[in-house]
């Protein structure tokens, strides 16, 4: 089976369940297989046993979830991974968790259609790319 028939997976970690449940209804209608987990190392060891092809990784708890961003980047396994963060803008998380690597930053409160932009464009550049030139509408000559 080629790799584009299986569907991208994505590892939500938040310690609130509610909101975690909310964002993955939208993402699956994507086309996303999305899984949820409330704890830091449930989800390492999810990671390490299971592929997935981004993680978010909620920074309510922000030492928990920029020592989690740490552990997957110390990782060798686990390289190829995208690592997307939420967090609140202006608490300082969000440098923390991009200085210890990851990939992308979305402030809290976050809309569906805001994550699902954002994770298509971290996880389909191609297709983002395409949307954003038709939309544009004109061409240089």
């Amino acid at each position: 089976m080629r790799q584009r028939n299986m569907a991208e997976r994505i590892l939500i970690i938040a310690d609130d369940d509610d909101p975690n449940r909310s964002l993955s209804a939208p993402l699956e209608e994507r086309g996303f297989e999305v899984v949820i987990s409330e704890s830091a190392n449930d989800s390492y060891r999810q990671l390490i046993e299971s592929r997935f092809d981004l993680v978010i990784i909620n920074l309510d708890r922000p030492i928990t979830g920029v020592t989690l961003v740490k552990q997957i980047r110390s990782n060798a396994e686990l390289n190829r991974l995208i690592v997307l963060t939420i967090a609140e803008w202006g608490s300082g998380q969000p440098t923390l968790a991009l200085a210890q690597g990851a990939d992308a930053f979305e402030p809290k409160p976050t809309s569906a259609d805001r994550l699902i932009g954002a994770v298509e464009k971290l996880m389909r550049p191609s297709m983002a790319m395409t949307a954003n030139a038709s939309a544009d509408g004109e061409v240089d000559d």
